[in-house]
């Protein structure tokens, strides 16, 4: 599968008060259909692009997606 990475951006509502949270979604390359995704990894949007570009740039396999963002979460 020819996975490619993207940032996503969700708006929530607590205590009456909107925030936005990034997230990342793994799209097929081939369908341009989504595999799967995180929908909430930090809200700091560098962050969650930093990430998206270290996914990228490594070619990381869908297998490990979940994995190499947790291990940048722990860092």
């Amino acid at each position: 599968m020819n996975i490619e990475y993207h940032i996503t951006k969700t708006n929530i509502l607590l205590d009456g008060r909107r925030f936005y949270t990034y997230g990342i979604a793994a799209v097929d390359k081939t369908s341009a259909k989504t595999q799967i995704k995180i929908i909430d990894v930090s809200l700091d949007e560098s962050f969650v692009q930093g990430v998206t570009d270290l996914l990228n740039s490594a070619k990381v396999e869908l297998c490990h997606f979940a994995e190499v963002v947790d291990d940048e979460l722990n860092r």
